[in-house]
């Protein structure tokens, strides 16, 4: 193995996006061996103490070396992994299709590995000479999403790169070449001139590759920070989804401002507008503003030009500044400006910074070291540019191949609804379940994973993305057991035992056990899911009996419109939590309890381990939950509990109440929607199990009266108010008031999504069967309702294709044809009849007369 001057035939300059390179299953463990971790000697290390805002160094980290065929090779396979976002390449072409490799897991325990083949770019005769090369940029690794504010520097100081080339010769004869410090050149090189997650990426298109400046180079230093384990990614890479590419559908440049006052930025004058793929021609001193149409986490893409030296900036955001840019209505700009305070620490992050190389083409440029969550662009430049293309393009963990479920209704704002679920999920589901991908968080919110898990998996096949969530989660378990509220452990969040939260690391396996009839996470996560499960069972899941790990402090039914909500402060006094406060979550904690070792239980059997002692423990719980929380009567002992719904559900949905005691508490929750307006008050907890409770509990009316719902809070009102993703607030944007709250506002949050999975399961009829999962026994209950029209639902199950489409004739007949996949069978429970049958696999049809 050689190292040399030269130059590669392949463009130097271009930012190309045409990819080689399959990737294939990753060499034997002991390859690695063979190379080590290196990093630049001279690379830019950030000191001081880091806060919001605080950004990752510049530069990007290129490796690089040569290799002469000793013979005619057969195949060429490079096992590759990186300390940072790695970029590589083989002859000056790129490889693998994944972005954002090698995505977000524990900094300090796992780090992921990709192996491509990459025969069909590589040189082949004897004596020819291959280039390999990788760049490598702080994000996952050396920035600020992994680093805790008042932490002196980044959390990993240097990117670092290592990589097995493992080289099939004509003869059959295999050898392998590792990373190591005397064939390895590296340095600060490349276009890439600054990306991190956060930051974002500035990239000079005047500067060569790194493969076409060896001279930049010199030799590399031994990295020794990550102590960890490699292992192959197996799931949750990230892709750039051209299939799903956004183009303008509405685009304008202003320059002045009018009607500037006291309190108001005014409003934007709109000097010209553009028509959808019209070019596009912007001046120094204006700004383009671009509405793709659709929030999502995504990448600008570009074909443009403009003279060399020219730079242009992108600046995305979730929304337009309206109101004349008042600041009474959370407004941060002009009117017709985008809007970018709810990014939080924006003034120099979340931006995209190009300058043009200015050879008379047109260049393009799409960013492959960060991404954002936006709908809209701001675009500004030093001097002309002239933009032929722009699209969006979505990043996600959710491959085309992989989306699996198809739902549409009769009714066009319960499909924009089921469509912002969906764009929520692909949002999201970014390497890890993302809380939102816009602002300075894109954490792995354990709470807002396990109330949307199941809804996940009737969009998209999610099993082998979970495999890798539940590797991060096993990773961030705290001495005693305790799961944390963000995994992998990153900038905070980390805090544990926190009830709802922590309880994902049991909610997730069990779901997708349950849904893909998948016994693997079960058996990976379940020394983990012991542990944590013990912890419950040993303190009864008491909140004063944990502070040491939850800090004191619960998230609980976050961000619900009910009394001791912790976000909004009514939960606390200047004291700490108010002692209802502490019973409430106790409270949600022990029925928590209960579902964890049902699932346990249910999870046990499902792998031959004895489930007995979960059985037991669920009985214990809830006998628990009975005694010290309700009365007889099935009234809650402390009384602030029965002015609230989300503690209502819970008891209803673990079954804590029958007979006389139940149809009060049912006639008590009646009377709360009708107190109030006929709106649900729930936050992210309850909301999660709101729809099925009530349904389930003969309230079936009132769950689609919830969903039919305009006002706030509803799904519809978010609608009626432009969203085309989920929010994290029920009230994030009003029309009539503006921004809600300022300091945490997202537009893109995916955990109310959550009623989809009602939608599925219980509209369309579709519910797996947890005595024979994965949809072996499917349990077809649906409810129609003569509101939404129609209903057609696609879902391709582990046991094959599921199909229901109901609809109703104009004399009010309900008829439903459904599908049974080949070797699976269904009970079937008819609208408005509790005694079902049973059918095997097939297509019926059923006429029925509805009232």
């Amino acid at each position: 193995m050689v190292m040399m001057s030269m130059t590669v035939s392949s463009s130097c300059m271009a930012n190309g996006h045409h990819v080689s390179g399959k990737r294939v299953e990753a060499l034997s463990t002991s390859a690695w061996k063979k190379s080590k971790w290196i990093s630049v000697k001279n690379a830019p290390v950030v000191t001081g103490e880091v806060r919001d805002g605080s950004r990752a160094a510049d530069g990007a980290n290129w490796f690089m070396c040569t290799i002469d065929n000793e013979q005619k090779v057969r195949k060429a396979t490079w096992m590759t992994a990186s300390l940072g976002v790695s970029e590589l390449f083989v002859n000056g072409k790129r490889i693998g299709e994944e972005v954002l490799r090698p995505g977000f897991t524990h900094r300090e325990k796992t780090k992921r590995s990709f192996t491509y083949d990459v025969t069909d770019v590589f040189l082949k005769k004897a004596g020819q000479r291959n280039v390999l090369s990788a760049q490598v940029t702080p994000g996952w690794w050396a920035d600020k999403i992994v680093t805790p504010w008042g932490t002196d520097g980044m959390i990993g100081h240097k990117c670092a790169f290592r990589g097995v080339l493992e080289i099939e010769y004509a003869d059959g004869s295999k050898q392998t070449y590792g990373t190591n410090l005397q064939d390895w050149n590296a340095g600060i090189a490349g276009p890439v001139t600054h990306a991190a997650i956060y930051d974002g990426e500035a990239y000079d298109a005047r500067i060569a590759q790194g493969f076409c400046t060896p001279e930049a180079f010199s030799a590399p230093e031994e990295n020794n920070e990550f102590r960890g384990e490699v292992l192959p990614s197996c799931g949750a890479e990230v892709y750039a989804r051209e299939d799903l590419a956004l183009r303008p559908v509405q685009a304008y440049v202003w320059k002045e401002v009018t009607g500037a006052r006291e309190g108001e930025y005014g409003k934007v004058v709109i000097d010209r507008t553009f028509e959808p793929g019209q070019a596009i021609t912007l001046h120094a001193g204006e700004t383009l503003i671009v509405d793709f149409g659709q929030n999502c986490a995504a990448v600008p893409s570009f074909v443009f030009k403009a003279a060399a030296g020219t730079r242009l900036s992108c600046l995305p955001g979730e929304l337009l500044n309206d109101g004349n840019g008042a600041r009474s209505r959370g407004m941060d700009g002009s009117e017709g400006s985008v809007h970018r305070e709810n990014l939080r620490a924006h003034d120099n992050c979340f931006r995209l910074d190009y300058t043009f190389a200015g050879n008379g083409q047109y260049e393009t440029y799409q960013p492959r070291a960060t991404f954002f969550g936006y709908r809209y662009v701001s675009i500004s430049a030093t001097a002309t540019v002239c933009i032929k293309s722009l699209r969006s393009v979505p990043v996600t963990s959710i491959h085309k191949n992989l989306e699996i479920g198809t739902i549409s209704t009769g009714h066009e704002l319960v499909n924009r609804l089921i469509s912002n679920t969906l764009w929520g999920l692909r949002s999201n589901y970014l390497s890890v379940p993302t809380d939102c991908p816009q602002r300075n968080e894109r954490l792995g919110w354990t709470a807002d994973t396990q109330v949307f898990t199941e809804t996940g998996t009737f969009f998209a096949d999610t099993k082998t993305f979970f495999h890798k969530w539940m590797r991060d989660m096993s990773d961030s378990q705290d001495a005693l057991g305790g799961y944390p509220g963000v995994a992998p452990v990153a900038q905070y969040g980390g805090e544990c035992m926190r009830l709802g939260w922590t309880d994902a690391g049991i909610i997730v396996p069990w779901t997708i056990w349950k849904q893909f009839a998948d016994t693997e996470i079960i058996n990976q996560s379940w020394e983990s899911m012991k542990r944590f499960i013990n912890r419950v069972n040993a303190t009864c899941y008491r909140h004063q009996d944990l502070v040491s790990q939850n800090g004191n402090y619960q998230w609980a039914d976050w961000l619900s419109y009910e009394p001791l909500e912790s976000c909004g402060g009514t939960a606390f006094d200047s004291h700490g939590p108010l002692p209802e406060a502490v019973e409430y979550w106790n409270y949600l904690s022990a029925c928590y309890w209960q579902m964890d070792a049902e699932m346990m239980r249910d999870m046990a059997k499902a792998t031959g381990r004895d489930y007995k002692t979960y059985e037991e423990m669920a009985i214990r719980a809830k006998t628990y939950t009975q005694e010290h929380f309700l009365n007889a009567d099935g009234t809650f002992k402390t009384q602030i509990l029965n002015t609230m719904q989300t503690p209502a559900l819970f008891a209803l949905k673990n079954h804590l109440v029958d007979g006389q005691a139940k149809q009060q508490m049912v006639a008590r929750l009646r009377q709360n929607f009708k107190d109030h307006d006929g709106c649900l008050q729930t936050g992210f907890l309850g909301t999660s199990i709101i729809m099925g409770t009530l349904t389930d509990n003969g309230m079936a009316d009132i769950a689609y009266d919830l969903l039919f719902q305009r006002k706030n809070p509803s799904w519809l009102y978010s609608i009626d108010n432009g969203a085309t993703t989920m929010w994290e607030r029920w009230n994030s944007y009003m029309k009539d008031k503006g921004m809600g709250p300022r300091g945490m506002n997202s537009f893109n949050h995916y955990a109310y999504g959550a009623v989809c999975e009602w939608i599925w399961e219980t509209v369309a009829g579709i519910a797996a069967d947890p005595t024979q999962p994965g949809f072996k026994h499917i349990i077809m209950r649906p409810v129609p309702d003569k509101r939404l029209g129609h209903l057609d639902a696609q879902y391709q199950s582990a046991a094959g294709l599921i199909k229901s489409h109901w609809h109703y004739d104009k004399d009010g007949q309900w008829t439903w044809q459904f599908t049974i996949p080949k070797g699976a069978s269904a009970t079937v429970y008819l609208p408005g009849e509790t005694m079902p049958k049973e059918y095997k696999s097939g297509t019926y049809k059923i006429k029925k007369v509805q009232e």
